[in-house]
């Protein structure tokens, strides 16, 4: 009988330490996971500084914004078709916004994607592809990364010699962005600091 209870005692502790084992493997996993998510916006954000034109205004713009008392900044740049707003199936010049924002109007949470606009004169008529917004203001929207809690965006400007909270010069470029990225709010942010090429081409 004892040597039953034992036996059973012993089972039960590596029970119990088998699944304490394997919950952190996964805690773990999941959170190399977001990590890794988190870099691919990174290095995705850093290819499109890299393919700014210097040709026309308002190539790259920034603005801040605040939800629930978390950073919700947003970045737009302007791209063509292709790998800038994740399709090769689109034509034309668009406006892409990458945010946070709820997953529907009425959701309490929220997701980090682009906002993507068409610019040309044809912008209107593919209705299924402005799936978000109203009017003059209907975009697309692409989820890259559910759930997402907060952005924080700076734009490095060197004639201040200073960080900005917003870039809204339509002919010159930051020379560094500053970005972190929160998963979780209670979470460490993901941070970098990119540069901007044509920051040395002032125009």
């Amino acid at each position: 009988m004892t040597a039953t209870m034992i036996v059973a005692l012993l089972s039960f502790s590596l029970y119990r330490f088998l699944t304490s084992q394997l919950h952190a493997i996964r805690l773990s996993q999941e959170t190399i996971d977001d990590r890794e998510s988190l870099q691919a916006v990174i290095q995705f954000l850093q290819v499109q500084l890299g393919d700014l034109s210097p040709k026309g205004d308002n190539q790259l713009l920034g603005q801040a914004n605040q939800f629930h008392g978390l950073a919700s900044d947003e970045i737009t740049w302007l791209t063509w078709a292709g790998q800038g707003v994740l399709t090769s199936a689109a034509a034309g010049q668009y406006r892409v916004t990458l945010a946070v924002q709820p997953v529907s109007d009425t959701s309490r949470e929220f997701e980090l994607g682009l906002r993507r606009q068409r610019l040309d004169a044809d912008a209107q008529t593919d209705v299924d592809f402005y799936s978000r917004g109203t009017a003059g203001q209907k975009y697309n929207w692409l989820p890259l990364i559910h759930p997402m809690a907060a952005m924080e965006i700076r734009y490095f400007d060197r004639r201040l010699n200073a960080w900005q909270d917003r870039w809204t010069d339509p002919k010159n470029f930051p020379s560094l962005v500053r970005v972190r990225l929160w998963k979780r709010a209670d979470d460490a942010p993901l941070e970098a600091v990119l540069a901007v090429p044509l920051a040395q081409v002032q125009r």
